[in-house]
């Protein structure tokens, strides 16, 4: 199924994914069934299905519409005098954000890159999706280079490519466990100072010159948020998807 060609596509697929997400809150993401997701958007089946053939459509362009990635040229480019080692941790700090305005982005963040999921989606969806995961592990890759280029780390390419795992692997660990809500408290203490405790663990195995500090995880995480208080109305919507999907990879 194709993206959104026109204006009053684009209008559909947002109230038609917005719908999607209402009920994947209320019922869950197994429950939800295409008629309900029809019905809860006003929209018409033909018109439905010119834009999503199938749940796993659905799933993955509510994880594309919310990805972190869309937002992370926009942020840098309005806010100045970021540091290299603060862009490093702006991937970390949008996905918890995120989490914030949007609950329902850590449910269909895990399902959509699941392999049995992606690969169900139409051939549009499944390239996009992949090109999209590559963007997030290629911004995080690009900020510790410039980082290295900067002289706020000494690191070789290995360790570049060592330290994009780990803040990768990390993310993924730490909101699974938190967001599960399957864990005792006491081994999770609260959140987010756990969460910066175990990436200052992480950091503390490279060469930065200046180490991290919770005050800088804090205030990178106060600018993220009113970044995404001021375009609340927008955070995720199919129109940031399609910017991100016609931009060209970092490199």
């Amino acid at each position: 199924m194709h993206c959104p060609q026109n204006e009053c596509q684009l209008a559909r697929s947002n109230n038609i994914l917005n719908a999607t997400e209402r009920l994947i809150e209320d019922q869950g993401i197994v429950s939800f069934r295409l008629s309900q997701i029809i019905q809860e958007s006003g929209c018409a089946n033909a018109s439905f299905y010119k834009l999503f053939e199938s749940k796993e459509d659905l799933i993955v362009c509510c994880f594309l519409r919310n990805a972190t990635s869309n937002h992370f040229q926009e942020f840098i480019d309005v806010t100045p005098n970021l540091s290299s080692l603060d862009k490093v941790l702006l991937p970390i700090i949008f996905t918890f954000e995120t989490l914030y305005f949007s609950p329902v982005f850590n449910i269909v963040r895990q399902v959509a890159v699941n392999r049995l999921v992606w690969e169900l989606a139409s051939s549009e969806k499944s390239k996009i999706i992949e090109h999209r995961v590559n963007l997030y592990w290629q911004w995080i890759h690009k900020f510790i280079e410039d980082a290295v280029s900067g002289n706020e780390l000494i690191a070789t390419e290995l360790e570049i490519n060592e330290l994009t795992q780990g803040i990768t692997f990390y993310l993924s660990g730490a909101l699974n466990a938190f967001q599960s809500q399957l864990i005792q408290g006491s081994y999770l203490q609260e959140t987010r100072l756990t969460m910066f405790r175990h990436l200052q663990l992480l950091f503390e195995r490279y060469n930065w010159i200046t180490p991290l500090t919770f005050n800088q995880f804090e205030r990178i995480g106060m600018k993220v948020h009113l970044y995404y208080q001021g375009i609340k109305e927008d955070i995720n919507s199919c129109q940031r998807c399609l910017r991100q999907k016609k931009s060209n990879i970092v490199y």
